[in-house]
């Protein structure tokens, strides 16, 4: 995205054009849809600049209408410099929901997600009234308070050195996106963002627990979501004033230990006994598709029975290890119950879109993408051996190897690493329709499709997959990653 001069933006008055003409001055990829509010009320900027005679600078160099890769953050108008120094703009209309305290706390907000890019950050709002007139707020270290644009003009000769283009690539999403496992001190400490929507689901979720009137949630959605830090930020919270476990079912890694030595108020257990139940108020469950049918039963006794206030489920039956998990259908049990609500996360925050895109044709030929895969490697192996020295290769490159059997993969449940390494054997194939399959495990409750899905799907920013004697598998992920040659 290209940085423009909103004197020229909004030079335009023929709305039909000023999609086309913004997006020619961006180069966004997208077309927006133009608020013509916002396109006035930049103009009333604009105008109030020019009269007092504002350095041609403080029209140049500026974001509109930009949103945070991943976290799905907008901001009306920013202007960064390298100096350390951002300056943000938003756009209000005069109403009854526009109140100073909201005001404050967007720009507060705002505030937190630009120290990622910036040391000095200076927040203003403009609301207009709708007759070319309107107020210019200012976030000081004192709070919110009406200013001239002046003060405006002065913020503005702050940046030096403005940023002009791709101001995507200065949010790298290791920044803002985690692991609790991965990082727990990051976690503790807070060094995290929730996109709106996870923001939205964990005040609905707070509210109805802490009114009492909806304590029994459901939150659902696929690998890379963010359900596991929605989950522990929403337990992390919970915990000033409730006795909080947290049930992952899994095996536990070293970030979960690490994590019950930091938190305070948290216990963190593979499993909990029925007579611990009233040592916690609410009870939190991380990957609820694989708990047992009596743990589940258990917990929602002890719920309906008073002994635990609330419960909280994370779960995604895509993600199921086995046909018993899959045939319990933890989720269908927990949609039965009247006062069950359950919220979806829909995008995925965690998992490029990239490596996103090429699980879902990996899985499913008929889903190919259009995108390109650098950050995808696919191998060929004609023995074991070859394999191995693959396998070899990779980990010096800082490859996370994980085998596609039960106990590797259940050993990662929950987890990520940046770079990950699969292999695919003789026992996979494609029916005729395109759908991955798999032979039969010898574990017989075992699906090693679904145990390859959990492997991939902890991959953050590069995908190794190693096809050992397998050329119908290896000619049709080839294509997959060279959809355009």
């Amino acid at each position: 995205m290209r940085a423009v001069n909103i004197y020229a933006m909004t030079r335009t008055v023929q709305s039909d054009v000023k999609p086309l003409f913004e997006k020619a001055l961006s180069h966004r990829e997208v077309k927006l849809r133009i608020k013509e509010q916002e396109f006035d009320q930049i103009a009333q900027i604009v105008n109030e600049l020019l009269m007092l005679e504002a350095p041609e600078e403080c029209f140049e160099n500026w974001f509109y209408s930009f949103t945070i890769p991943h976290i799905s953050r907008e901001f009306d108008l920013i202007k960064v410099g390298r100096n350390g120094c951002v300056v943000n703009v938003e756009l209000k209309s005069v109403s009854p929901s526009v109140t100073t305290e909201r005001i404050q706390k967007q720009l507060e907000r705002n505030a937190y997600y630009l120290s990622l890019i910036g040391k000095r950050i200076y927040s203003f709002t403009f609301v207009s009234d709708g007759q070319k007139k309107g107020k210019l707020y200012h976030l000081t270290e004192e709070g919110l308070k009406v200013c001239t644009f002046r003060e405006l003009i002065r913020k503005l000769g702050k940046v030096k050195h403005p940023v002009q283009e791709d101001i995507e690539e200065l949010f790298t999403p290791g920044d803002y996106l985690i692991s609790p496992f991965s990082e727990p001190e990051r976690f503790c400490n807070g060094q995290y963002f929730l996109t709106e929507h996870q923001q939205q689901m964990k005040e609905k979720i707070l509210s109805g627990i802490r009114r009492s009137n909806a304590t029994l949630w459901g939150i659902t959605g696929e690998a890379g979501t963010g359900k596991t830090l929605l989950l522990y930020d929403i337990a992390k919270e919970l915990s000033k004033n409730y006795r909080i476990a947290v049930v992952h079912c899994g095996k536990l890694s070293d970030g979960h230990e690490r994590l019950k030595c930091l938190l305070e108020g948290i216990t963190i257990v593979e499993e909990i006994p029925t007579d611990s139940f009233p040592d916690y108020d609410v009870i939190c469950v991380d990957e609820t598709q694989r708990l047992s049918g009596e743990s589940l039963e258990n917990i929602l006794e002890a719920y309906g029975s008073g002994k635990i206030k609330a419960c909280l489920f994370i779960y995604d039956l895509k993600q199921v290890l086995s046909k018993s998990e899959r045939e319990r259908n933890n989720p269908e049990r927990l949609r039965a119950i009247r006062s069950f609500q359950e919220l979806r996360l829909a995008k995925t925050i965690r998992t490029s879109k990239e490596i996103y895109a090429f699980i879902n044709a990996l899985l499913d030929l008929k889903k190919r993408s259009n995108l390109t895969f650098p950050n995808i490697d696919v191998l060929c192996s004609g023995s074991e051996a070859e394999t191995k020295r693959l396998i070899a290769i990779g980990q010096t490159k800082g490859y996370r190897y994980i085998a596609s059997e039960f106990e590797d993969s259940h050993d990662v449940i929950g987890l990520e690493f940046e770079r990950v390494l699969v292999v695919m054997d003789q026992k996979f194939s494609y029916d005729e329709s395109g759908t991955l399959t798999g032979e039969e495990h010898p574990g017989e409750d075992y699906l090693y499709v679904q145990l390859l899905y959990q492997n991939v799907s902890r991959a953050k920013e590069k995908l190794c997959v190693i096809v050992q004697d397998n050329a119908p598998v290896f000619r049709e992920l080839v294509g997959v990653v060279n959809r355009n040659s």
